[in-house]
């Protein structure tokens, strides 16, 4: 794979998760966030180049406290704890990949790529561009929603 300067070096073992990442504030994640992946964004182990948005920070990092809304108003501690795994699932050419299902059309979507790792269950969503680009979406640890994603059908 080439490794082009402007995307983050993989800085820990591909065998083993990340360590948890500990800040005291949703502001110091935000700043974390631009800082590891906005500004220098990524390059998944397949060759896509994931840029990421301060805008999706809230989508990433924040739940619905009324689902139906979905109005993401809550910080997730347990998803900024895991801000790391992003890169760890990205990058990770062991990472199952799959369709998105877009809620709204009720469909799949083969411009979605869901990547799961195993046993950890967790989720990063990016959207695919042109050119061999994508843009971050969201992730998650997929407690409840595991099997459903493996039985989603696969990306290609």
């Amino acid at each position: 794979m080439q490794q082009n300067s402007i995307y983050l070096k993989l800085d820990y073992d591909m065998n083993s998760v990340p360590n948890f990442v500990t800040l005291p504030t949703p502001e110091d994640y935000k700043k974390y966030y631009v800082e590891k992946y906005c500004k220098k964004g990524l390059q998944t182990f397949d060759g896509i180049k994931v840029k990421f948005y301060e805008d999706q920070f809230e989508h990433a990092f924040y739940e619905s406290s009324n689902k139906i809304k979905r109005n993401k108003d809550v910080f997730s501690v347990d998803r900024a704890l895991r801000i790391d795994w992003i890169e760890y699932v990205l990058k990770n050419p062991k990472a199952e990949l799959h369709l998105g299902w877009d809620r709204d059309k009720k469909r799949y979507n083969k411009d979605r790529r869901v990547a799961i790792i195993s046993p950890e269950d967790y989720v990063v969503i990016i959207r695919i561009n042109s050119n061999n680009t994508a843009k971050f979406i969201t992730a998650y640890y997929a407690d409840n929603s595991a099997s459903e994603i493996r039985n989603m059908p696969l990306w290609s």
